[in-house]
């Protein structure tokens, strides 16, 4: 998912509870915090030797030991944070957006947007850790590394 589809959606939506589910009914406590949002620029070399350059935007999650639940996340809360972000350091609206969550069960990870589960008053973000690849047998090439 782009990082500007994300931010249209809390947009149009701005009363709706926003939840991440990091593993089939697994949900990021409604305690999270959003404590970052990263513009990150990757210049890479792949394993046969071909260079690439893009961008990403990642948003990390985090949850606080043993903090009471304050009033529950909503697009218009994550909003604010984002639009803090972009007046300080402009959003990349046509990069990829990740999250970047980790918990006492799962290491840190950067998610992708599996899917949106939407209804009247709340966004549900699934989210899954994408396979590592090797980009030249992608894109056809027998011989790598």
């Amino acid at each position: 998912m782009k990082t500007k589809e994300f931010l249209t959606l809390l947009e149009n939506n701005p009363e709706a509870g926003l939840t991440f589910e990091y593993e089939k009914g697994k949900f990021v406590s409604d305690t999270y915090h959003i404590t970052e949002v990263k513009n990150v620029t990757i210049d890479s070399v792949d394993c046969g030797g071909n260079p690439d350059s893009y961008k990403q935007t990642i948003v990390q999650l985090w949850v606080p030991k043993n903090e009471e639940l304050r009033k529950p996340w909503t697009a218009k809360k994550a909003l604010s944070i984002f639009g803090k972000v972009d007046q300080m350091t402009p959003l990349a609206g046509e990069t990829e957006i990740f999250f970047e969550f980790g918990n006492d069960e799962i290491r840190t990870s950067n998610f992708s947007v599996e899917a949106i589960n939407q209804d009247d008053n709340k966004i549900s973000v699934q989210l899954y850790v994408q396979p590592t690849v090797c980009k030249p047998r992608l894109a056809g090439e027998l011989s790598c590394c």
